[in-house]
């Protein structure tokens, strides 16, 4: 059974995909810049992340991802720049990417900033057709070899973040890309666009409760939404969930340590029907905050 899924995974994405999508995180209330140029430079200070997503585990060949980026606000906090690699593979096929963003920030008060930012990445994606477990070797559809495709494509985004909630807006990829190596049966469309938001309240002196939502839309594929809430307790560390519709339910805890280190895991248990042959995902993400000594730390941290 795992090897058949594991090929029909591949064929999935190798041949018959109806949209490019980007990678999805069960943290996407802490990795906003993974899908929004506009929020360069938004936590006032240095910032850096890494993360590993490990989806689908039990399935072979299921997704794995790499995700790192760092970004800091420069020039009297009105300019911010960053950079982002990422690294994700299911099954024989691998998709690795750099980026650079940069965002204007543009303060509408003394607590209020609109930022509106653009990124460039280079992106490589490979598939190693010589290593698939085939139902039928001798397929003619099935190429010879490995096949490797690279592409450039732009992004732009606007992020609005006032002291207890945020808004964001942004289309991560505006180009269409050959990186699915001309099959023209395929109704690529790239553009996904995306939508977040949240706030944050307190219930009372140690404990904060921030909801937030990310909705993702692309005219070739069904609309995506993840609903989060998570409790702060002194500022110190959360414990939360989430729901995919139609996907999972999350689980997320985390710390944020007084050195501006911060850790988080993050547990998803799948709804869908893919529940049968899999026990769930799972993520680990690590990040670093520089001290600044002009920023508003109660709520740079979690926005």
């Amino acid at each position: 059974m795992k090897k058949l899924i594991h090929f029909l995974l591949l064929s999935f994405l190798a041949g018959g995909v109806a949209a490019q999508s980007d990678v999805q995180y069960t943290h996407f209330t802490f990795n906003k810049l993974a899908f929004n140029p506009g929020y360069t430079g938004a936590k006032g200070s240095f910032d850096a992340l890494a993360l590993y997503r490990n989806q689908w585990s039990g399935i072979d060949g299921a997704p794995r991802t790499v995700h790192m980026n760092a970004h800091t606000p420069f020039a009297g906090q009105r300019n911010g720049m960053g950079i982002a690699v990422t690294a994700d593979e299911i099954g024989k096929v691998s998709t690795n990417s750099a980026e650079m963003s940069y965002a204007y920030r543009i303060k509408l008060g003394e607590s209020s900033t609109l930022s509106l930012g653009v990124s460039g990445r280079f992106e490589q994606l490979r598939i190693k057709w010589s290593e698939a477990d085939a139902i039928d070797p001798d397929d003619p559809e099935i190429p010879q070899g490995d096949e490797t495709a690279f592409a450039a494509n732009f992004g732009t985004g606007a992020y609005f973040l006032g002291k207890k909630f945020y808004f964001g807006l942004s289309m991560p990829r505006l180009l269409k890309s050959p990186l699915y190596l001309d099959r023209s049966d395929r109704n690529d469309n790239p553009r996904t666009t995306y939508v977040t938001g949240g706030f944050s309240t307190s219930l009372n002196s140690n404990i904060e409760l921030v909801p937030s939502m990310m909705l993702s839309y692309n005219p070739a594929a069904p609309v995506d939404v993840d609903l989060n809430a998570n409790f702060i307790f002194m500022k110190t560390f959360w414990l939360g969930g989430s729901y995919r519709l139609g996907d999972s339910f999350d689980a997320l805890a985390g710390m944020e340590f007084g050195n501006g280190l911060r850790l988080g895991v993050g547990l998803d248990f799948t709804q869908s029907e893919l529940r049968k042959v899999t026990n769930g995902s799972w993520e680990i993400m690590l990040g670093y905050t520089f001290k600044c000594k002009s920023c508003d730390v109660s709520h740079l941290r979690f926005f």
